[in-house]
Order: structure tokens, then C-alpha cells, then sequence
């Protein structure tokens, strides 16, 4: 299947907000911008110049999408990021919800990764295990099979550990997993509200012990689930074009369309009986 019947397939199934009628030129309509935008993470093109010259190559990607009289302009394409990032918000949450029916998750695991960018005005100076950087941060929360349900973008100077609740809020699972960044009383209770068992590394700075058993150590192992989807979503699935947009809401949008167009990849795969992990890997090869 290629990727412009993917797009129309599953973002038309998403579930995703009516828009209101506005009077004058009604335009290209968010349902075709939506698909346009998904669309450019899943072929790989990494701006709004290199989206236009592929669309007058390839004019059957064009009719697929919806566009029947012309191309829009990349000065639109530009303002469609940050005019239609709601609504890509919540085509993920939709495609989220097909993951969580067609694989029940019985692991969370909650992490953050460094977006580097050392030009953008709204980039900030934070500290991961590996030092200090300037940019912005990814917050993920990811399902056994390291597929996305919830994320965040944020500065580089924003903490981890309060944006777990927030992660996990609406979800189940058995078991919640997080390093040390994450270890205070209020992700502790907010995990057990959620009916599941925090499995969260000791930091050791509050100085306290606790009790481990094997069953959780091996959990606190899957942390490495998150580790591979941030490398598959700074890789392949983005390639870095979070730097050369300007603005958190710019960014956030194209995280957002790269994150839809990996989760119906996912979705595809286990409707025809494949592993997710290894159909969006071999996608993106």
C-alpha cells in the first residue's frame, strides 16, 4: 500500500473535530491539509519547498489527497502547520485508541529525549544524563510493542517527572515504567490511580530504599522500549526536520504528523496479521 492510500485510509477513519464554515473562499478544507501533512512525514519530505516539488511530480499523490484543481502554495503548506496542529492532535489520540484496541497494553513506559536546535528563538537550555544541550524535549509515552500514545513537546528546560500524569491520564495497563527523573510521591499516586503498578527507578537523591523483586527488575529493564522509539522517531521517522521550522507550534504539529503517519503504519500492520515494530522500521528503511 502506498503512502498517500495509507493517509486516506486511516485519517479519513480518525476520528477528527468537524470544523466550522467560514463565509468567503472556503479553500483547500483541513480534511486535505490533514492528509497533505501526514503525508510529508511519511514520504520524507523534510520542508514545505521539497513537499511542492513533490506533489508536481507526482500528480496521482495529488488526486489521492483529495487536491482536484491545484497544488496549494508553500506559504499556505507553512500556515497549515500551525493553523491544523489541534486537529492532528487529535487524528493521533483516534489512531492511539485503534493501538490500545488491537493491542491491549499491558505496559506503559515514559521517557524523554533531546530535540536539538541551537537557532530557534523558543529553544531553551536543559540537562539530560549526557549534559547540558539547547532545544526542546519529546516526552513519550509508549506501549509494549514502542508504539506512541501520548506525547509532549516542550522547551529543553522543562522537567520530566511532572509531565507523567498528564502521559498517562486516560490510559490502562498493568504496569507504568519510568527511570529515576520520574521517581516522587505524586507520579507514584497518580499511577496507582490510574489502577496500575508504578515501576519506577529509586533516585538516588531522596534517600530512601526500597524493596525490589525480581519481577521488577526485569520491568525496569523495559526501558530500553522507549529508548528504541526515540531513536526511531529521531531517525527515520523525522531526520531531523524539527530544526530548520521556527516555534514550539510549528514543531510540535510536524512530531504530531510524523507520530500518525508511524501509529497507521502500526495500525496496517497488525490488521494484516505482521509485527508493528518491524513493518514501520522496514516503512522507513
Amino acid at each position: 500500500m502506498e503512502a498517500f492510500e495509507l493517509v486516506r485510509l486511516l485519517v479519513n477513519k480518525a476520528v477528527v473535530p468537524p470544523m466550522p464554515r467560514r463565509r468567503g473562499n472556503p479553500g483547500y478544507g483541513w480534511l486535505k491539509a490533514v492528509r497533505l501533512l501526514v503525508y510529508a512525514r511519511l514520504a520524507g519530505l523534510e520542508n514545505d519547498t521539497r513537499i511542492i516539488a513533490h506533489l508536481e511530480r507526482h500528480r496521482c499523490v495529488v488526486r489521492a489527497l483529495g487536491f482536484r484543481r491545484s497544488i496549494p502554495d508553500r506559504t499556505t503548506i507553512g500556515r497549515w502547520w500551525r493553523r491544523y496542529a489541534g486537529v492532528l492532535a487529535e487524528v493521533f489520540k483516534s489512531l492511539s485508541g485503534m493501538v490500545q484496541a488491537l493491542m491491549p497494553t499491558r505496559l506503559l513506559v515514559v521517557d524523554s529525549t533531546p530535540l536539538i536546535d541551537l537557532y530557534d528563538l523558543e529553544a531553551e537550555w536543559g540537562f539530560t544524563s549526557k549534559g547540558a544541550f539547547k532545544g526542546f524535549k519529546l516526552h513519550a509515552c509508549v506501549n509494549q510493542n514502542g508504539l506512541p500514545l501520548r506525547v509532549r513537546v516542550t522547551p529543553g528546560n522543562s522537567h520530566d517527572s511532572p509531565w507523567l500524569p498528564s502521559l498517562i491520564q486516560d490510559l490502562e495497563a498493568d504496569y507504568v515504567v519510568a527511570d529515576a527523573g520520574y521517581d516522587s510521591k505524586a507520579n507514584m499516586e497518580a499511577v496507582k490511580a490510574m489502577g496500575a503498578e508504578p515501576i519506577i527507578a529509586l533516585n538516588p537523591r531522596h534517600g530512601r530504599k526500597r524493596k525490589r523483586g525480581l519481577k521488577h527488575r526485569g520491568l525496569l529493564r523495559k526501558r530500553y522500549i522507549a529508548e528504541q522509539f526515540h531513536s526511531l522517531v529521531k531517525g527515520p521517522v523525522l531526520r531531523g526536520c524539527w530544526i530548520r521550522p521556527r516555534g514550539l507550534a510549528k514543531k510540535t504539529a510536524i512530531m504530531t504528523a510524523g507520530l500518525v503517519g508511524l501509529n497507521s503504519i502500526a495500525v496496517r500492520a497488525v490488521l494484516e496479521g505482521g509485527k508493528p515494530l518491524r513493518a514501520v522500521s522496514q516503512y522507513w528503511a
